[in-house]
């Protein structure tokens, strides 16, 4: 019975110590678990931090660029009503015109306008009649007068008017540019914050999640060298004469060697150049591109239009066309200048895009119609207008693939 005793003593006190053993080897489990849960609380509150500063980034950016289209849109506005005005104007002074025509032919049937007038007076059957005569003769000679000095008005009216229309014009070119460059710079700056949003990501992500945003963030990451890259070094083609046909080949070796140089100076240049352009025959789809932008000539610009609808910018014109001919392309010109083939000017051929910068980055484009003209959407809206303005500006030609 006293061995029992002691054997059941030494069980309790055995399954006490094994019990002991067991809470100590589990218990900093739970409390690493509970370490582990708290830091990815933590790591993900971090994260969402990081995320929303990447994106309150952008915002600050969009808002710059709105406040910048507010003013592009305001001068398009101005331009409209000076345009209006100035159209007033002149039917104003070609009514005035034939009026003063009219009596001026009237005049020259007699012998002078004086005898005119004094045959007039002279004529009178009595003092009343003279005196209302008089009354007559000189309100004529004030209203041909006055009409004299209305027309004089509006002529010099009509002067500042066109001035004031030739500032606007240049104002608006002015912000034209300024934003095609901001949008540039934004496309570069989303690229790479959402590489960056995809790396935070990352880290708070299960393992399935983990390799398809190590995936999404590479392709990111990718986007955002190639597009910093071309905001950086943005080629300019060197201007050749269209004389020196044979030199050709040299001038594109200087052209390889100057590229970096170019793309300083682009601001600098203030006259057009001449540049070898090629006129081949585009392709069926090219043309049926061609056909769609030409439906709307003459339709406003619009900054981020991208249908009928809302309008058009540049590349929305360029992508739209395309799209309806059955070819995709990427929304901007930066864009969709990574994804066209680069050809030599020489070398192209209608249907090809042409693509300008203002200094950094691709920020303006168009279809190339040949014969050194294009049809693109600018700050005058939807035209076929000549390169020969733009080739100070000219990056290269983008074909199609």
């Amino acid at each position: 019975m006293g061995k029992r005793n002691k054997w059941r003593k030494s069980m309790v006190l055995a399954l006490t110590l094994a019990g002991g053993l067991l809470f100590n080897t589990v218990q900093p489990t739970v409390v690493h678990a509970e370490e582990t849960s708290q830091q990815m609380i933590d790591k993900k509150a971090k994260v969402d931090t990081e995320v929303k500063k990447l994106h309150e980034e952008l915002t600050k950016l969009q808002k710059e660029i709105d406040e910048k289209v507010k003013v592009f849109n305001k001068v398009q506005a101005d331009i409209k009503e000076v345009d209006a005005n100035i159209v007033d104007t002149k039917k104003r002074i070609e009514q005035r015109s034939t009026i003063l025509s009219d009596r001026m032919a009237a005049y020259q049937a007699q012998d002078n306008t004086v005898g005119t007038y004094l045959n007039a007076v002279l004529e009178a059957r009595s003092l009343a009649d003279l005196m209302d005569r008089v009354v007559a003769v000189k309100t004529l000679m004030d209203a041909d007068q006055e009409l004299v000095d209305q027309q004089e008005a509006d002529k010099a009216n009509l002067e500042k008017q066109k001035t004031t229309l030739d500032e606007k014009q240049k104002e608006l070119q002015k912000q034209f540019q300024e934003l095609q460059q901001k949008e540039s710079e934004m496309e570069v700056k989303k690229a790479e914050n959402e590489a960056k949003s995809l790396a935070l990501k990352a880290q708070i992500a299960t393992k399935q999640e983990e390799e398809r945003l190590e995936a999404e963030r590479k392709a990111a990451e990718e986007e955002a060298a190639r597009l910093r890259a071309l905001q950086a070094t943005t080629p300019v083609v060197q201007a050749t004469n269209s004389n020196d046909n044979n030199n050709n080949s040299n001038d594109n070796n200087n052209n390889n060697n100057n590229n970096a140089n170019n793309s300083s100076k682009a601001n600098d240049v203030k006259s057009p150049q001449n540049v070898v352009v090629g006129s081949g025959s585009g392709t069926a789809s090219s043309g049926d591109a061609i056909s769609t932008a030409k439906q709307f000539l003459g339709r406003s610009y619009v900054w981020g239009g991208s249908n009928p609808s809302t309008g058009f910018d540049c590349s929305g014109l360029v992508q739209w066309s395309y799209k309806q001919a059955g070819v995709s392309l990427p929304r901007t010109a930066s864009q969709q200048y990574l994804a066209t083939q680069r050809i030599s000017a020489s070398e192209a051929r209608v249907g090809d895009l042409v693509f300008f910068s203002y200094g950094s980055g691709v920020a303006h484009v168009g279809i190339y119609l040949g014969n050194n003209t294009m049809i693109d959407a600018q700050n005058k809206g939807v035209v076929i207008e000549s390169l020969d303005w733009w080739n100070q500006y000219l990056v290269g030609f983008g074909r199609i693939q």
